[in-house]
């Protein structure tokens, strides 16, 4: 009798041990309180958007703000969203419709629906997050997904992989409620990179709970984007804002087609064309080493860059590599050259962005400096910088704000082939009536009379693609089109 009395006691508390655990499902209670039911209705709000964007600015970490205006429509499924922005007297609108197996997009600006990519598609199981996290959180119970380690006291975190991205809710352990959303994705420029979406402002309207205030910290906390939700009511509908296409499916990504040419201009300077980013590379041959100017967006860019280099010569190291300006055209493959040991030019304001994207974690994609990491080492550059062996010279020029485009502008000489190298500034027809300068081409010529250096060809980096504009570019050319009146 004893024994059975004590096997119920332990009994007894197994159960309420369970019981315990059975009561700490976050997951569950944060989806009853923010999603439950909504499959038989949809919400519909008014909302603001303070969006910040990266671009071809000025400097690095410059942005862009835009401010939009709209209205969205959803339940647990479903997202439908039709927004405005204004950018000077123009007004550009946007429509979203977004069902469980399909989407259609009309972009800002644009006549004809986006063609949506089936990993696009994915990804907006949680992108759409950034105005409601009701999509996300009927994944997260659908899918079963259970509580992580990396949980505390006060947030119960649930990760899984969406589409090779990593994606965390943070649930509030004292109100059940969503207080955070982290994912973490590959970025071509910038590696892992962690976006958070943080709820506050909570409202009840019906009988949900809907956070008013969603910011969204971008690219590990350098940008911040606000949305605010207001006038939200429940709806027993969706308008049709858009019609879907007949046929309308997916679509596969399409890998890029590589497609490299190499051109020895002379004894010493080489061409290089990757035409599946429409930038040309230059690669100079000294006694003892080479130097390469330009890497386009990628790592995978600046691999190819240097199997070429090593085909131009094998026993030659890359001594120094330079971009003509931050951009990701002229930067973005600049983690290989640091793992192989290349000196990095550039002027100091450029050293702490350099810094960033060297030092970025690239777990998700790894590359060449992930596997097998080398330090950074720079060569600062201030007005000037001649490279030389007693045979080939070349000096790099820092002309910065004068190129009317960045404030970190370099240009590459070669006096004794009076050639000039530069990135982007020249937009000089091949065909037609020459036009005035634009302030670009002003400032790169004002900028050559300065130097007091005397320059007959002009060779550009971008575009290679035949966009009908001349990308070698004899001299007169360029001073004919600053004297047009």
């Amino acid at each position: 009798m004893k024994e059975k009395l004590i096997i119920s006691k332990f009994t007894l508390l197994v159960l309420i041990a369970f019981q315990g655990f059975t009561q700490t499902n976050y997951l569950e209670q944060s989806w009853q309180q923010q999603v439950k039911g909504m499959d038989n209705y949809f919400l519909t709000y008014q909302f603001t958007e303070s969006s910040n964007q990266l671009g071809h600015s000025f400097y690095p970490w410059q942005q862009t703000n835009y401010q939009v205006n709209g209205q969205i429509w959803y339940n647990s499924e479903e997202f439908s969203k039709l927004d405005t922005l204004k950018s000077g007297k123009h007004v550009y609108t946007s429509k979203t419709v977004l069902k469980e197996a399909e989407m259609l997009l009309l972009d800002f600006g644009n006549k004809d629906l986006t063609q949506i990519t089936t990993n696009f598609f994915e990804d907006q199981t949680y992108k759409t997050a950034r105005y409601s996290p009701a999509r996300i959180l009927n994944y997260f119970v659908s899918n079963k997904i259970s509580i992580s380690n990396e949980s505390d006291q006060t947030y119960a975190i649930y990760e899984t992989t969406i589409n090779k991205t990593i994606v965390k809710l943070h649930i509030n352990k004292h109100n059940n409620l969503l207080s955070k959303l982290v994912t973490i994705s590959d970025d071509e420029l910038f590696g892992d990179v962690e976006t958070e979406y943080i709820y506050s402002n909570y409202t009840i309207i019906g009988s949900l709970f809907v956070a008013l205030n969603i910011d969204i910290k971008k690219i590990n906390g350098k940008i911040l984007d606000q949305v605010r939700l207001n006038n939200g009511e429940i709806t027993d509908g969706i308008p049709s804002l858009l019609e879907r296409p007949e046929n309308y499916k997916l679509t596969d990504e399409v890998p890029a087609q590589i497609h490299i040419t190499t051109e020895k201009y002379n004894d010493n300077i080489y061409l290089l064309e990757l035409k599946h980013t429409d930038d040309k590379i230059l690669i100079v041959e000294f006694t003892n080493f080479l130097l390469v100017a330009e890497a386009p967006l990628n790592s995978e860019n600046g691999e190819l860059i240097i199997e070429e280099a090593r085909k131009i010569a094998p026993m030659k190291p890359i001594r120094y590599f330079v971009f003509g300006h931050y951009h990701p055209h002229y930067l973005g493959g600049i983690r290989p050259f640091v793992q192989k040991g290349a000196k990095i030019i550039t002027s100091k304001q450029n050293m702490e962005y350099v810094s960033f994207i060297v030092n970025a974690e690239h777990t998700i994609n790894p590359d060449s400096l992930q596997i097998d990491p080398k330090p950074l080492v720079f060569e600062e550059i201030k007005d000037s910088l001649k490279i030389s062996d007693g045979k080939t010279e070349m000096t790099i020029y820092f002309i910065g704000e004068k190129s009317f485009h960045t404030k970190d502008y370099l240009i590459y000489y070669f006096p004794n082939e009076k050639i000039l190298f530069e990135d982007d500034l020249v937009w000089i027809s091949k065909s037609g009536e020459l036009k005035k300068a634009s302030n670009r081409q002003a400032g790169l010529f004002n900028a050559i009379k300065d130097l007091g250096i005397e320059v007959k060809t002009i060779i550009q980096s971008w575009p290679v693609k035949d966009y009908g504009v001349k990308t070698v570019i004899p001299f007169e050319d360029l001073e004919k089109s600053v004297n047009i009146k």
